[in-house]
């Protein structure tokens, strides 16, 4: 399949309640997220998904008609007609404007928004180890990657955390700006999550006791 010219933008705002709910979703998260390095079909990145293409036309449709995919090319085997599709943008940000669309700031919201990510990532991390098993039995080559899962609490001072998620910004702009090439044995998809937030308790009340 030859690739059209176009080529995704490297940052699309997104302005709009509707879009924020669209990419709410962890399963589309991951379908654009292996969609990345290149034009693809449903069957190509359901096969990556490990699920039937059947359950991954209604998300294509609503990423489509929300600006977060296009058709690039097209291939006709026989009398079907399959469409490849690719992102409108490397990386998709939720403008600053549109937070004020999403109401108030309720603590039920804010755990939702704290937890997508982390839903996102179980379920990639769950079929990623699958995957690579099952590569690994048919015969894959093996190479030097690894995988870091890590947590710790301590108790610092304000001053030392802001200077610490100082750090940790400055290494997730490394990790955007590293250019994306095409997935081969050589160069596949990593993931990076982080999640640093002060670890509050509640408070022991002598009145509720």
């Amino acid at each position: 399949m030859a690739k059209k010219e176009f080529q995704p933008a490297p940052v699309k705002m997104i302005e709009d309640l509707e879009s924020i709910k669209i990419v709410s979703d962890p399963l589309r998260v991951q379908i654009l997220e292996a969609m990345a390095a290149g034009p693809q079909s449903v069957n190509q990145i359901a096969e990556k998904l490990g699920l039937s293409a059947s359950k991954l036309y209604y998300h294509f449709n609503k990423l489509e008609q929300h600006g977060f995919i296009k058709v690039v090319d097209k291939a006709t085997r026989g009398n079907i007609v399959e469409k490849f599709y690719w992102v409108t943008a490397f990386d998709f940000r939720l403008d600053k404007a549109a937070h004020k669309l999403q109401g108030p700031s309720e603590p039920q919201h804010a755990i939702s928004k704290l937890l997508h990510p982390l839903d996102v990532t179980r379920q990639d991390a769950i079929r990623s180890m699958e995957a690579r098993a099952h590569a690994l039995e048919h015969g894959k080559p093996k190479h030097p990657r690894g995988v870091k899962a890590y947590r710790e609490v301590r108790c610092i001072p304000d001053d030392k955390a802001q200077e610490f998620m100082e750090k940790l910004n400055a290494l997730t702009e490394e990790f955007e700006t590293l250019e994306q090439v095409e997935s081969n044995e050589d160069a596949v998809n990593w993931a990076l999550t982080i999640l640093l937030y002060p670890s509050f308790y509640f408070e022991t009340n002598e009145e509720d006791e």
